[in-house]
């Protein structure tokens, strides 16, 4: 049940994004604003999709992932509400115009930072269990026996 939810938070995003790009073509004003939050939906709920184990997502990961995408797709509104003034005497942050460091840290170093420490905090739940592995050595047996015959032929 939640692996189709999720995958419908995938499907959706990837149809805001499409969306964007239909805008973009049209030259509307909104589809940069599709693009940022599409793109951003995108990669949170492939990541959720990755960390279904079981039927759920642990709880932690949960609010990492809605944090990450409302802080992500957030800098990148921000960016785009601003006005540009990337000019000769425009703002500077950390030396680099005021927009462009909100992108990079909102969407590059932050989640550097974040993601590793969301990943060690669920870390053995999020391992496979010993019948999880168990399970993995039966049907690698069955394929290896199955790639056998079929080389071989059946002896």
């Amino acid at each position: 049940m939640l692996k189709s939810i999720v995958l419908g938070l995938v499907f959706l995003s990837l149809l805001v994004v499409a969306t964007g790009y239909a805008g973009s073509f049209a030259g509307a004003a909104w589809s940069p604003w599709c693009l940022a939050i599409g793109t951003c939906g995108a990669l949170m709920s492939l990541m959720a999709l990755g960390s279904v184990r079981r039927g759920h997502i642990t709880p932690v990961l949960r609010v990492v992932f809605v944090a990450m995408f409302l802080f992500c797709a957030g800098c990148f509104c921000v960016a785009l509400a601003m006005p540009a003034n990337e000019g000769a005497g425009g703002t500077l942050l950390f030396g680099f115009p005021l927009r462009s460091t909100i992108v990079l840290l909102g969407v590059a170093i932050v989640p550097i930072l974040v993601f590793p420490l969301a990943w060690a905090l669920t870390f053995d739940s999020s391992m496979l269990s010993e019948d999880d592995l168990k399970k993995l050595r039966e049907a690698q047996a069955v394929m290896a026996r199955a790639n056998d015959v079929r080389r071989h032929g059946a002896k």
